[in-house]
């Protein structure tokens, strides 16, 4: 049975978020300061979504802008602001997770820089892909003792295995890091392909949320680490050698 390693991995999607739970938005703002500077990646037609009731959550999404490709997407909202890239079936070249946080972070300083929000905490998610003729099978012997390969687990078409740990990021930030490596199927041009997924979420706690403030330096370097730090943890549930 074919076995994976952290290289035959690639990208589905990747996800920077900031949030912001004070609210405000200044939807006329946004659009005269901060759109023009990005309408050159975001150069599909941007949303604006009309006034909410009173009481809507804070993190429904007042405006979007997105590419023609549907590539990239940004959501603002009064509540968080999300950066997206995300794979499509016109994708040539996949984005480095390097390179999509550091144009995550120049989206995120030119917003911040315009309305001042407190950003509260943060978080770098990526979903990766990988075609396996038996996925199932795969993980439940990649990740299990092998007595469990003979039976319960000796020909399961499902399988899930979800971690999460807590630890310092970059000397300053205290993480929480979740993983989680599960089957999935892959459509497209009317074929449907069976895949290994593995999906990770590095965020800052939420404990310590009603009294953070990051400043602009600090969403740079967490961004900047979470990367690296993205990739290291895929090569320790799926070692290259």
């Amino acid at each position: 049975m074919e076995k994976l390693t952290a290289s035959s991995f690639e990208i589905a999607s990747c996800q920077a978020t900031i949030f912001t739970p004070d609210g405000g938005l200044a939807v006329s703002k946004v659009m005269k300061n901060v759109f023009p500077s990005l309408e050159t990646l975001f150069d599909g037609e941007p949303t604006i979504l009309p006034p909410m009731p009173a009481g809507a959550p804070l993190e429904i999404p007042r405006i979007i802008f997105e590419s023609t490709s549907e590539e990239w997407r940004c959501e603002l909202s009064p509540g968080r602001v999300n950066v997206y890239w995300r794979r499509t079936k016109s994708t040539e070249a996949c984005v480095s997770l390097g390179d999509f946080f550091r144009d995550a972070v120049e989206i995120l300083r030119k917003y911040a820089a315009q309305l001042s929000p407190r950003i509260a905490r943060l978080a770098a998610l990526t979903t990766r892909f990988s075609p396996h003729e038996k996925p199932g099978l795969f993980l439940a012997a990649h990740f299990c003792k092998e007595k469990w390969n003979d039976a319960p687990l000796n020909r399961p078409e499902n399988f899930e295995l979800h971690a999460h740990k807590r630890f310092t990021l970059a000397s300053d930030f205290t993480v929480n890091s979740w993983a989680r490596s599960k089957t999935g199927k892959l459509s497209g041009d009317g074929v449907e392909k069976v895949i290994v997924l593995f999906e990770q979420d590095l965020n800052t706690i939420a404990e310590e949320a009603p009294e953070k403030d990051f400043s602009e330096t600090e969403v740079k370097k967490f961004f900047l680490a979470a990367a690296p730090e993205l990739d290291r943890i895929l090569e320790l549930y799926y070692p290259r050698r």
